[in-house]
C-alpha cells in the first residue's frame, strides 16, 4: 500500500492539466491536507473530466495543507479556489461568533472532522463536500440535478448501523434530534441558508453534555444527519454512488463514483487509481 501510494503521488503530478470552464454546472468543496492532497487531485480531476470541466472546486485545509501542495493541485487543475484559514475565520466571526456559538466553535477546534460541518457548510447557499478517497467513472447527474434544484443529498452507508452517539430512537425521543439513518460522509450536500444555527448550537451542546465519551466522528455524524433530516435529504443511488469496504470488491460494476474505505484502501492505493487513463 505504501509503495502504491507513493506511485499515486507521482502520477498525480503527471496528469495533464485540465482547465476548468467559467460555466459551472456544479460547485464542490474538499477538505484536504498533507496526507490527502494527491487523493484530492484524483477525485477532483476525474469529477472535472466527466463533467467536461464545468465545475468549480474549492479547497479547505484540515490545518495541514501547505502552499506547495496547493500548488500541486493547482498545477493539475488550474482555476481551483483555495479558502485560506484567515478567510474562514473572518467568515466565522461574522456568522458564528464565539460569544454566541461557543459549542460550534469548540467543535471546529476539537477535530478536523468538524471543518466540513463548520467551514464548508456555513458558506452561503447550497454546498457539497466530498471526501478525497473517491474516484469518478462517470458524470454525476443526480448530484448536478440536486445542485440545480438546491436539494439535499447524501451518500448512503451500506453497513447495518449508523454511527451516531446513540440509537435513533433515543436521540429522537429524549433530545428531539431526528436523524436520517445510513448517512456516509463521503458525499453530503444541503442548503446552508436553511440551517438554524442557534438550534444547531443547542443540539451540539446537548450531545457534548450527555455523551462526553462520544468521539468526534460520532458527534459530527449525528449533527450532519440531523440537518439532512430537516431538509428531507435524498440518498444517492447506492448502485452508482458506491462504497467499497473490502480488499476484494466487485470492480466490474458500472459505478459513477467509488468511495474506498476500510480494507478497500488496498485496491484503491495499489490499482484503482491506475484506471484513471483519460
Amino acid at each position: 500500500m505504501r509503495r502504491g501510494e507513493q506511485q499515486m503521488k507521482k502520477a498525480a503530478l503527471k496528469l495533464p492539466p485540465l482547465n476548468l470552464s467559467k460555466h459551472k454546472i456544479l460547485n464542490v468543496s474538499f477538505l484536504t491536507g498533507a496526507k490527502y492532497w494527491h487523493q484530492t487531485i484524483f477525485c477532483a480531476y476525474t469529477l472535472a473530466h466527466f463533467s467536461d470541466g464545468e465545475i468549480g472546486i474549492r479547497l479547505y485545509s484540515d490545518g495541514t495543507l501547505t502552499d506547495e501542495q496547493i500548488g500541486f493541485i493547482n498545477q493539475v487543475l488550474p482555476g481551483i479556489e483555495t479558502i485560506s484559514e484567515q478567510q474562514v475565520l473572518q467568515h466565522l466571526n461574522l456568522v458564528l461568533p464565539q460569544h454566541t456559538f461557543p459549542t460550534l466553535r469548540h467543535l471546529r477546534n476539537w477535530h478536523p472532522f468538524f471543518r466540513r460541518l463548520i467551514d464548508i457548510h456555513t458558506s452561503p447557499s447550497w454546498a457539497i463536500h466530498m471526501d478525497s478517497d473517491m474516484i469518478f467513472f462517470g458524470k454525476p447527474n443526480q448530484i448536478i440535478e440536486a445542485y440545480q434544484r438546491k436539494t439535499a443529498v447524501y451518500m448512503k452507508e451500506q453497513l447495518a448501523s449508523s454511527y451516531f452517539v446513540d440509537s435513533e430512537d433515543t436521540l429522537r425521543d429524549k433530545y428531539g434530534i431526528n436523524c436520517i439513518k445510513s448517512v456516509n460522509g463521503g458525499i453530503v450536500a444541503y442548503n446552508n441558508d436553511k440551517v438554524d444555527y442557534a438550534d444547531l448550537e443547542e443540539k451540539a451542546k446537548l450531545l457534548l453534555q450527555h455523551y462526553p465519551q462520544a468521539g468526534p466522528a460520532q458527534v459530527e455524524q449525528t449533527l450532519m444527519s440531523y440537518m439532512l433530516h430537516h431538509q428531507n435529504a435524498a440518498a444517492l443511488d447506492e448502485k452508482s454512488y458506491s462504497i467499497f469496504y473490502d480488499d476484494k470488491p466487485d470492480l466490474s460494476r458500472p459505478d459513477i463514483v467509488r468511495h474506498y474505505i476500510f480494507k478497500a484502501k488496498l485496491p484503491y492505493l495499489t490499482s484503482e487509481w491506475k484506471k484513471v487513463i483519460l
